[in-house]
């Protein structure tokens, strides 16, 4: 979670700057053209005004003067073309007309007398454009820059998720120490229930005393397991098992259940597909699944479930009959004892056991997915395949 929410801040930190960055760049350019336009046409047109240049340069300039019988005479030619370039790149900034000042790549001013005659002077606006050389620097620099605001970003992330790192370190410790503390008196009171059963003080609020201690351990149980996978505590020794067998034999004792609540079962398993894992921690993630979709399937419909491995992955897909739920809560069915509201308004909760089979499918490098399709409520999980070497 905490990973999750650095690589979120950094993305989100690093598009604002992305777009920050590029609109400043964009903008930076573009007021460098227009100051770069600017100049050169104050330039051209004192050339113009004045009809000579008056000191040898560089710069590419053209001068040229248009007597009123449409002449062209070239005084100066400081650029790349040639002279008949010149005369029609002039005869079409005439027809453009002064206002324009721009053509082809060229910045150019036009001084007209009254007796008809005309001076023209253009300047090649991209002579300095960017070369190559430039272009790469220019690349580097920002891929360079790119880097180090990453960096800065993941260096940063550290200190901003911090607190909830913290919060969610002493809610682990919380939920440790008071599952810890909670096993000594439930089971007190479970104790001395059976004691007075053993007596003969039988009675129904009795039988639903032992019931409920019996249900408060196994969540107690539930919440010490959730904790020792959330912090990596928990002792699992990896094994290759037959991930096919596993699951035909715990379908033969799902099997009745479903059957006993008025439901029936279907699989598609493959032969023979291995994975690598704790055999007890896949056990229950199976559990997991199956208890879920009995308990919140529709009423006398069917459940599936299929197993079958794509390359180097094992998909294990449970789909049961259900209520459609809104799309918004989905996300949130893996957070613990969480209400899930259907698009009837009835609300039922899916306490630990989603929250237990995100935990064990990421500590055997998986992931879980829960969809809606077609009514179908789907839960899969993709495991590594247990590659032979």
């Amino acid at each position: 979670m905490i990973t999750h929410l650095r690589k979120q801040f950094v993305v989100i930190t690093m598009s604002l700057l992305t777009v920050v960055v590029a609109f400043l760049f964009a903008l930076s350019n573009y007021y460098g053209k227009y100051w770069d336009d600017f100049n050169d046409y104050r330039l051209v047109k004192m050339v113009a005004q004045n009809d000579y240049m008056t000191i040898p340069n560089d710069e590419t300039i053209a001068l040229a003067s248009i007597s009123s019988d449409k002449d062209i005479a070239i005084q100066v030619n400081n650029t790349y073309l040639s002279n008949d370039d010149v005369e029609s790149l002039v005869t079409k900034m005439v027809k453009k007309g002064k206002k324009k000042r721009q053509l082809d790549g060229y910045t150019y001013a036009i001084k007209e007398t009254k007796d008809g005659q005309m001076t023209v002077a253009f300047i090649d606006s991209d002579q300095f454009g960017n070369t190559f050389d430039q272009l790469l620097v220019e690349v580097s620099f920002t891929i360079f820059g790119f880097l180090l605001l990453t960096g800065v970003s993941l260096y940063l992330s550290r200190f901003i998720v911090k607190p909830a790192q913290n919060a969610l370190e002493r809610e682990k410790q919380f939920v440790s120490d008071a599952s810890h503390e909670l096993k000594t008196p439930i089971a007190a009171i479970r104790a001395n229930a059976q004691v007075l059963k053993s007596e003969g003080q039988d009675s129904r609020y009795l039988e639903h005393i032992l019931s409920e201690s019996k249900r408060m351990e196994g969540l107690v149980q539930q919440l010490l397991g959730l904790t020792r996978l959330e912090t990596g505590t928990a002792k699992a020794e990896k094994t290759v098992i037959n991930l096919s067998e596993v699951l035909e034999e715990m379908l033969l004792n799902y099997e009745s259940l479903a059957f006993e609540d008025g439901k029936m079962i279907s699989e598609t398993i493959e032969n023979n597909i291995t994975i690598q894992a704790n055999e007890g921690q896949v056990k229950q993630l199976i559990a997991i699944l199956l208890d879920n979709a009995i308990k919140h399937s529709s009423d006398a419909s069917q459940i599936t479930v299929d197993l079958k491995q794509e390359k180097k992955k094992v998909l294990l897909t449970v789909a049961n009959a259900s209520e459609v739920y809104p799309e918004h809560i989905m996300p949130h069915l893996f957070n613990r004892f969480y209400q899930a509201e259907s698009s009837h308004h009835q609300s039922e909760s899916f306490g630990l056991g989603l929250s237990i089979a995100k935990a064990i499918t990421a500590n055997e490098k998986g992931t879980i997915t829960i969809t809606q399709q077609d009514g179908q409520f789907i839960i899969q999980i993709a495991l590594p395949a247990y590659q032979v070497h």
